[in-house]
């Protein structure tokens, strides 16, 4: 009788042992899926955060670049607007106005001194036309929509607003 209850004691023991054995094997088996699953979230999410480091290294560098350019086209407008200012205050066209505008204003007004006046005013001084061609040149080459602005109002008309009056 008691190497039975012994046996059963056992058997039960063993029966115990096996369950709480198998309970911590899938509790095991569990903490091993859910640390798969982080790991290849976390994988993933590193993926994508090198992917968006990487493109935004690129974005900062395509600008810095682009601001370079920008700067350096800057510069080179700069100095063709100071080379026209230069061209425009020589002493080749800096008397010109004094002498030519307060003659054609003394005149009087009659009907074919005022078409004379026009018609002088239609044609531009070589100086005028020497730096509108310098600008519109440099516009080009820089491929700078500035200079062309520049350029088209240096060779534009100065007297447009007057003849419309």
């Amino acid at each position: 009788d008691m190497l039975m209850q012994d046996l059963t004691a056992q058997v039960d023991q063993a029966t115990t042992d096996r369950e709480e054995k198998s309970a911590t094997k899938a509790k095991k088996l569990q903490a091993r899926a859910d640390a798969t699953g982080n790991l290849q979230d976390t994988t993933t999410t590193m993926e994508a955060d090198v992917k968006y480091v990487s493109d935004l290294t690129a974005t900062c560098e395509q600008k810095a670049s682009d601001f370079e350019s920008r700067q350096q086209l800057r510069s080179e407008e700069l100095e063709a607007i100071n080379k026209a200012i230069e061209i425009i205050s020589s002493g080749a066209v800096a008397g010109n106005a004094e002498k030519h505008l307060p003659s054609l204003a003394q005149q009087p007004q009659q009907p074919s001194s005022r078409a004379l006046v026009s018609l002088r005013s239609s044609f531009q001084s070589a100086t005028q036309t020497q730096v509108a061609q310098y600008l519109t040149r440099r516009g080009r080459e820089l491929q700078s929509r500035v200079l062309s602005a520049v350029a088209a109002r240096a060779s534009a008309d100065p007297f447009v607003k007057v003849k419309k009056m």
